[in-house]
């Protein structure tokens, strides 16, 4: 299991079109991949749990991954964040 906290660095937070990137490269991988906020905890694979956790700019979130390609499904889903979702 690996785990890397990142936050929402896009202006608009984690709205239609981020999470859609998520859902699409998290359903690449074999592993589970988890984002948690807080108290909540989404499936990032679901569109419907990630977009639910709300997550507005400056939000700190903690992503987990477990299983077979856990690190390269981890590193892809950061970048991600890093890259601001090609947005900014």
């Amino acid at each position: 299991m690996v785990n890397h906290k990142v936050t929402v660095l896009n202006q608009m937070g984690l709205h239609t079109r981020p999470v859609k990137e998520i859902v699409k490269t998290a359903g690449g991988f074999r592993s589970e991949i988890l984002i948690k906020r807080e108290t909540k905890t989404a499936n990032a694979k679901s569109f419907v749990s990630t977009i639910a956790l709300g997550a507005a700019r400056g939000t700190e979130l903690l992503l987990t991954a477990e299983g077979e390609d856990e690190e390269q499904a981890l590193r892809e889903i950061v970048e991600l964040f890093e890259n601001k979702f090609g947005e900014d």
